[in-house]
């Protein structure tokens, strides 16, 4: 195995921004076959079809260890942290434009923070503390007043989305310093594929795919797959060579990627209180990241 501290910070970015324009490809996909099948059979080809490839690596690269983690308590947590993120931030592309929900998505230092006061108990200055109200107001901006159009519950899915991907992020590189990320991944997709089969069965059934009037569809579901395993790779391999604190601004990509996918390819419109509530959120995020670094 090489050596997990190896660090590359140029290599590192270049894989998130990678896994950054991959995601909205994904995001982009999953709109546009959503009237027709439901969230949760879209989620179980993503896993199903994403496998493959990873299986095939990890056998290439481990060989029969391919599957052997020591961290199994991390692997859990990320498994369950990175299931429920994917599957709140479907719900909500689903429900509401995906430049919205990429904007309520940066939310992710903010609830970090949240979640260290309240539950970690620990002590925060009154600017960081400001800078955390000053992001929940960025996000009354973007959803108040209310307007007829907007499904509040798409709202409230990217709100989760971004506390459950928040927690992901902090295992993937927990779970990064001892284990290869290809055999992670194997795990993750391979529970991820039995809860979104289960979820399937209960809430709509196989008939919708079985049943299919165009057999081309099934390609994209395949297409959909393949993107998904080198977006695993990509997000691993990016907390494999880089502190999760380097790669942070590198995020803020998805904002530009959202925006650009909405209006080019489902004529979203950007308004005023859009920008505005993304400025917000977007400068009390980057002071938090700038305090946690200087400490």
């Amino acid at each position: 195995m090489s050596d997990l501290n190896t660090k590359n910070n140029r290599l590192g970015a270049l894989y998130l921004v990678g896994e950054i324009a991959i995601t909205f490809l994904l995001a982009g996909i999953v709109k546009t076959l959503q009237p027709n099948f439901s969230i949760f059979l879209i989620l179980f080809f993503r896993y199903l079809f994403c496998l493959p490839l990873l299986v095939a690596y990890a056998i290439y690269t481990r060989g029969h260890d391919f599957l052997y983690i020591k961290n199994i308590r991390g692997l859990i947590l990320r498994t369950a942290f990175g299931f429920m993120g994917l599957l709140m931030w479907f719900l909500a592309i689903s429900k509401i434009d995906i430049s919205l929900a990429t904007a309520l998505l940066m939310t992710m230092p903010i609830f970090i923070t949240g979640l260290s006061i309240i539950i970690a108990k620990e002590q925060v200055g009154f600017k960081r503390l400001a800078s955390v109200l000053l992001g929940f107001i960025g996000v009354m901006v973007l959803l108040f007043p209310i307007n007829p159009e907007l499904n509040l519950w798409g709202a409230v899915f990217a709100l989760i989305g971004s506390l459950f991907a928040a927690l992901m992020f902090v295992y993937l590189r927990i779970v990064g310093r001892s284990d290869p990320s290809v055999s992670t991944a194997i795990w993750y997709n391979s529970t991820g594929l039995i809860l979104a089969g289960i979820l399937t069965s209960l809430v709509d059934g196989f008939e919708p795919i079985i049943n299919l009037s165009y057999p081309s569809l099934m390609y994209i579901f395949v297409v959909f797959g393949v993107l998904a395993s080198f977006q695993q790779f990509f997000l691993a391999q990016s907390h494999f060579y880089a502190e999760a604190s380097t790669l942070a601004p590198f995020h803020y990509l998805s904002i530009p990627f959202g925006v650009g996918v909405g209006i080019v390819f489902f004529g979203e419109i950007i308004t005023i209180k859009f920008l505005i509530g993304t400025a917000i959120i977007i400068g009390s995020t980057y002071y938090i990241l700038l305090r946690d670094r200087l400490k």
